[in-house]
């Protein structure tokens, strides 16, 4: 087998991550191959280890591959030479030394080796006397793992991040990449670049009917003016929010800011946004226009932020600079072949239908008939590139007498709407009209959709007795009804454009689908939750977390088809399986609404149903730091579960309202709580939660100064939820340590169990619980001489933590202890100079990097 030598030659790893090489022998160093390869995992990189390499290939061909796609090395030497294959002269391991000379190489030699190969030796001696190379000495497989943990960390936050090479942290919500060319924009890209970079002009809305690119334009200006605005850009995509009343949420989560019942959301934005110079894009407002006074508040309490909206209107707030983007320019019916290319319209339909048919040209033949499709059209690019998807089937004068009949329908849309809207309307009832009967009845469905769908999800919404839908949906796919979109990246997801979304839904509200598309709908992501339900509550599945972020919209959506049809028992269950990734993900607050609208349908609900209803409101306000409504709440649901012998319901009601009486220092109270807990908990073999009980314990031990018994509860607890994979109580668990530990002023020993805790909760996909380790940590730094690091990591915990303060794991475990160092202590020691640039840059991490800096010690 020849050597690979180029990209094309090289034998693709699956995994195209971050990925870290592991170099060893394997029989001799397996323990400590493990160790490394759990280190590298903890940190959410890609281990490359010989044992996974593909058999089909030369051994020496695939390690060569793995080293080229390799972004770090690690050498793990004992006592072994290893193999050396015929006609080589050097081992494998040194080979593979040899051959990673241009990444970063961290070496790390167990000792003591007494009957080391004396040819190992003097490579480790030559590798010591390396400049460029870390090397270390280790003396079992823990001492390896925390030192190549500690390494790769410090690895990502020095020299990755002064290389510009490595993992970047994205922003929450991602600017929309497009895929195609945007022609004849440049006037506008001019004149709203002069506005939006003017200091006396802090709010510009960029109008237009629907079609006509006002998103493309937003989005486009947003990446080009990037650099500009220090702290980026924030994006926020409304289409799918139904309401004003969730303007302010959709903000939130398009920030990435987690909001609580206890603190007005809007609070948390502005607070979040106060000190930062951003550009806030927020695009399809014009359905949510009572949410006005949102965006002026945000304007009016962060001086830094530039608002770009766009709306079908004006938003009318004090301030407003509104810019109306027309369509694209059209040429005269007599406009020759030579200059028609300055139109954008006829370049955006000529790009277009080269795209849906290679073999397609503009040429004297056809130019009249695309130069009366654009003027037809009226230069509307969504209309035009409908229009041009139809050259696979039809030539451009059979488009253009297609056109006629719609184009004369002016009365199709609503009186209220502008002309170009509801030409835009006719045109994609135009696309409409040329499907299958199978693809209408499909297309019709699919509007029931929010943020996009698999096609799973689009096979239990549109499948028919004599349908294919993987047909159909390739068919609308093609006439550029449906896009196909790549997130995530595992699996195929589709989406409508909203405007032709709003078409579908007029279609599907007009005939018999209506009730049975919806109910689909609501049952289909009803069913994935419970599907999800088992692993969520252990995090046992990689991406499920993300999976049901994706999936948010659509969740959502079910919940409130559930119980705008009085079905409050099917939303319940759909909440009661989603719990762990609300919590986790920081959706507290919309939660609790849903939570609140619940029980208050009590009418409707079975009697054991109440009381579940109040237990889920209960914990999740006890989640969100409400204790006044969560404690009578718990009481409530605690008296009913009993009343109907729901062992289940009083396990997870006896267990909060336990850690509700010992924060209360109610221990007597707390103890028989707990007890139940945990004693019904293993007969019905719930067993996620026995972690979280021995926890409890441990907490009142601690309160009563018994450390040694505290200790004890708490490895119980971990012991208990590693053997459950509970991720959950893994965190509980270990944070509980740390602060057992601080109490007893073992500040070495506290750290460890936060960073192991941070690594656990990162690793696992929570975005919720970090801010309370990476605190933790920083203030660590600040007791043992760090003041420099403990502000970074402060001011990190505090950006990624909103205002009101609350976490999940606040529910479970005690406040860390306030006795350190305070911001004024630490600004005299450091200098005020010194204080705010570490301050600044600790605001800027983001969780990648603060993770990473964190565990950096």
């Amino acid at each position: 087998m020849s050597t690979p030598t180029t990209p094309s030659e090289l034998i693709q790893t699956p995994d195209q991550r971050l990925r870290v090489f592991v170099s060893s022998t394997l029989d001799e160093l397996s323990i400590e191959r493990t160790a490394v390869s759990e280190a590298v995992r903890r940190l959410h990189l890609a281990p490359v280890m010989c044992e996974d390499c593909g058999r089909p290939h030369a051994p020496r061909d695939v390690y060569r591959a793995d080293i080229a796609q390799s972004h770090v090395f690690i050498g793990v030497y004992g006592e072994d030479y290893g193999w050396i294959a015929p006609g080589a002269s050097l081992s494998g391991i040194e080979d593979e030394y040899r051959l990673a000379s241009d990444m970063p190489r961290l070496i790390y030699v167990k000792t003591p080796a007494p009957r080391r190969d004396p040819r190992l030796a003097a490579l480790i001696e030559d590798i010591e006397s390396s400049a460029d190379v870390s090397f270390r000495r280790f003396s079992d497989a823990r001492e390896l793992r925390r030192l190549v943990e500690h390494d790769i960390a410090v690895l990502l936050t020095e020299r990755f991040q002064e290389s510009g090479v490595g993992p970047e942290t994205a922003p929450p919500a991602a600017i929309p990449v497009a895929r195609t060319q945007m022609f004849d924009r440049d006037l506008e890209i001019a004149a709203l670049t002069e506005l939006l970079t003017d200091e006396d002009v802090r709010l510009v809305t960029l109008t237009g009917p629907g079609g006509v690119g006002k998103t493309r334009l937003a989005t486009d200006l947003a990446e080009r003016l990037r650099r500009l605005f220090p702290d980026g850009i924030g994006y926020v995509e409304l289409s799918t929010v139904n309401t004003p009343d969730l303007v302010v949420d959709a903000i939130a989560r398009a920030l990435g800011l987690r909001t609580s019942s206890t603190w007005r959301p809007l609070a948390d934005i502005v607070a979040f946004l106060r000190t930062r110079q951003m550009l806030l894009v927020v695009d399809n407002f014009e359905h949510v226009a009572e949410a006005a006074p949102v965006v002026a508040d945000i304007l009016a309490g962060a001086a830094g932020v530039t608002a770009l909206v766009t709306s079908r209107s004006p938003i009318r707030i004090s301030g407003e600079h509104a810019f109306a983007l027309e369509p694209l320019a059209i040429p005269d019916r007599d406009i020759t072949l030579d200059v028609v290319g300055h139109y954008g319209s006829v370049r955006l339909f000529v790009d277009r239908a080269r795209a849906a048919s290679g073999a397609f040209s503009l040429n004297e033949e056809n130019l009249p008939a695309v130069v009366e499709i654009c003027r037809r059209l009226e230069g509307l690019p969504l209309a035009i590139e409908l229009a041009a998807a139809k050259i696979r089937v039809l030539p451009p004068a059979a488009i253009l007498q297609r056109l006629g009949r719609p184009l004369e329908l002016l009365t199709g849309g609503a009186r209220d709407l502008p002309d170009r809207q509801r030409t835009l309307r006719d045109t994609v009832g135009w696309s409409y009209d040329l499907l299958s009967f199978s693809e209408r009845r499909l297309f019709r469905r699919l509007a029931v959709f929010t943020g996009g769908f698999t096609l799973d999800a689009a096979e239990a919404v549109g499948a028919g007795a004599d349908d294919d839908v993987v047909d159909s949906l390739d068919g609308l796919v093609q006439s550029s009804l449906v896009r196909q979109v790549s997130k995530p990246a595992d699996e195929t997801r589709f989406r409508m454009l909203d405007s032709i979304r709003q078409f579908a839904l007029d279609q599907l509200r007009d005939g018999p689908d209506w009730d049975p598309a919806h109910q689909a709908h609501a049952a289909h992501y009803l069913d994935l939750a419970l599907t999800a339900e088992s692993s969520l509550n252990r995090l046992a599945e990689t991406g499920l977390l993300d999976r049901l972020e994706t999936e948010h919209d659509n969740l959502t959506a079910a919940m409130t088809w559930f119980l705008d049809r009085h079905d409050p028992e099917s939303a319940l269950r759909l909440a009661e399986a989603i719990w762990v990734f609300w919590w986790l993900h920081g959706h507290i607050d919309e939660a609790l609404r849903y939570l609140t609208r619940i029980f208050e349908m009590s009418e409707y609900l079975s009697r054991r149903g109440y009381g579940r209803a109040l237990l889920s409101a209960g914990t999740m306000s006890l989640a969100s730091g409400d204790l006044a409504r969560g404690g009578p709440r718990l009481e409530r649901a605690l008296l009913i579960l009993r009343e109907v012998g729901d062992m289940e319901g009083i396990a997870r009601a006896a267990g909060p309202l336990g850690h509700l009486a010992i924060i209360q220092y109610d221990f007597d109270r707390a103890r028989p709580l707990i007890e139940e807990a945990s004693r019904l908990s293993a007969q019905i073999g719930d067993d996620w939660q026995t972690s979280v009980h021995h926890s409890r314990l441990g907490t009142i031990a601690m309160l009563e100064d018994d450390h040694d018994g505290a200790a004890d509860e708490f490895h119980e607890a971990l012991v208990a939820a590693q053997q459950a994979d509970d991720s959950v109580g893994t965190s509980v668990a270990l944070y509980s340590l740390a602060l057992n530990s601080m109490a007893r002023g073992d500040f070495a020993e506290a750290h460890d169990y936060l960073a192991d805790g941070l690594s656990a909760a990162y690793g696992k996909g929570d975005t919720n619980s970090p801010p309370l380790f990476i605190a933790a940590l920083g203030d660590l730094d600040a007791r043992l001489g760090e003041p420099e690091r403990a502000v970074r990591l402060a001011a990190a915990a505090a950006a990624l933590q909103t205002p009101s303060g609350a976490t999940w794991l606040g529910a479970y475990v005690l406040s860390w202890p306030d006795d350190g160092p305070d911001e004024d202590s630490l600004r005299r020691k450091l200098g005020n100079a010194t204080f705010d640039r570490a301050r600044r840059q600790g605001a800027a991490l983001g969780l990648d990097r603060a993770v990473a800096e964190a565990l950096a010690t």
